[in-house]
């Protein structure tokens, strides 16, 4: 008996009992993984360890954010790190090499918070992109680090905002715990939290990414998410396949990452142009204190003239600092000026004046009575001490006794 037949038979009614064949996306993951791209307008990428979801945003020359605009020509353009931190004097940053990093996460912190979106934002000549990775579910989170860690390199450098205390220590402790990598590769970072309070605290105080770009950039979120609410929203998909709010949370992600590109041209354009961006004293003041550290007491006194025009004037400490850097390049005349024109009240920095002045007047132009005049109204301030009394009763006989020297003379 032929075996022929039989294996035609067997054949024929494999065919009839087997299903057409899947694409490996739609065999390997659950449903519910196409239904988050579709929802979100991502795509599924799938990884040796999972699959995670991809959506891209792209915004071309001419969007605004506020009354900021993105402009042709970007990717040319580089920072100073020196705009950004007292210890880089000489780095230059090109614009293109930055990578603008922001991460929603289950939690505030710690080995059990999990990066479940990583949003990446790079400038080119087609516009400023944002990459997000979302994972759809946690046996993804190696899928998605390990991409976002190959979109690094010792060649990008990282901006965040908090970032070097929050996002990059939870990115690098889930690398270790995936066994993705040690350590996150990149070649600098620049936290602009720690650089927007330099140059803004004084005058804001509240120095929160939102305030920020409300008070600087004119931007305000329309139905935008708390962010203590976004790990609520994640939480639903897993539970329940809710995607309502998931949108928002990705906008949210995307207006963090838009305002950090847009604050880091604002911090290096002030400090390049050495103030002219600036109107307001306070923050020019900050400005000048930030040269002060670094010992460019040149562009301190660029900065003194700026806020000579600037619409709200001098504040008396700031009055002080800005004598105190004459005096330090030997241009006294100024110092007075500036001292003499809050020593007229009983507040602190009418003391220091009053004290800066007595001495000029004693040492540099032997007016013994100026000299008194000032001691004496220095005892008035409301701050002087017994310590300052006893300091001050010294110098008043010292200059008695020089003023009646030069009587007899």
């Amino acid at each position: 008996m032929s075996r022929k037949p039989l294996t035609e038979k067997l054949e024929r009614f494999g065919s009839q009992l087997t299903t057409p064949a899947k694409s490996k996306t739609e065999s390997k993951y659950p449903e519910r993984y196409k239904l988050l791209a579709d929802v979100l307008g991502g795509k599924l990428v799938p990884g040796g360890a999972g699959c995670y979801c991809l959506i891209r945003t792209l915004y071309h020359s001419g969007f605004s954010h506020g009354q900021y605009t993105i402009n042709a020509g970007e990717e040319t353009k580089s920072f100073l790190a020196a705009a950004f931190s007292a210890n880089d004097m000489g780095l230059e940053l090109t614009v293109p090499s930055m990578v603008f990093l922001d991460t929603e996460t289950t939690g505030l912190g710690g080995t059990g918070a999990v990066a479940f979106l990583i949003g990446l934002g790079r400038i080119s000549q087609n516009g400023f992109e944002i990459s997000q990775y979302l994972i759809p579910d946690y046996s993804d989170e190696a899928a998605m680090l390990q991409d976002v860690y190959e979109n690094l390199n010792e060649n990008s450098t990282i901006v965040s905002f908090n970032g070097g205390s929050f996002d990059l220590p939870v990115l690098q402790d889930r690398m270790i715990i995936n066994r993705i990598a040690r350590k996150l590769e990149f070649g600098y970072h620049l936290d602009l939290l720690h650089s927007a309070r330099r140059l803004f605290k004084r005058r804001l105080s509240d120095c929160t990414l939102i305030n920020l770009e409300r008070q600087l950039f004119s931007f305000y979120r329309a139905d935008d998410i708390p962010g203590y609410l976004v790990p609520s929203v994640y939480f639903e998909w897993l539970s329940s396949q809710e995607l309502s709010r998931m949108n928002a949370v990705l906008e949210h992600n995307r207006f963090d990452i838009m305002s950090l590109y847009f604050l880091a041209h604002l911090i290096a354009e002030a400090y390049q142009s050495e103030g002219g961006t600036l109107t307001h004293s306070e923050d020019l003041y900050s400005l000048s204190r930030f040269f002060e550290r670094r010992k460019e007491t040149a562009k301190i006194e660029g900065v003194y003239q700026r806020v000579k025009n600037a619409r709200n004037g001098f504040a008396p400490d700031a009055a002080l600092h800005y004598a105190r850097n004459f005096k330090r390049t030997q241009k006294i005349e100024q110092s007075v000026e500036i001292w003499e024109s809050i020593s007229k009240d009983t507040s602190s920095e009418s003391f220091w004046a009053c004290i800066e002045l007595a001495k000029y007047y004693e040492h540099n132009a032997r007016d013994f009575e100026n000299a008194l005049k000032y001691t004496d109204r220095a005892t008035k301030c409301e701050v002087v001490t017994d310590r300052h009394l006893r300091a001050l009763e010294k110098r008043v006989t010292r200059l008695n006794r020089k003023l009646n020297l030069s009587h007899e003379n």
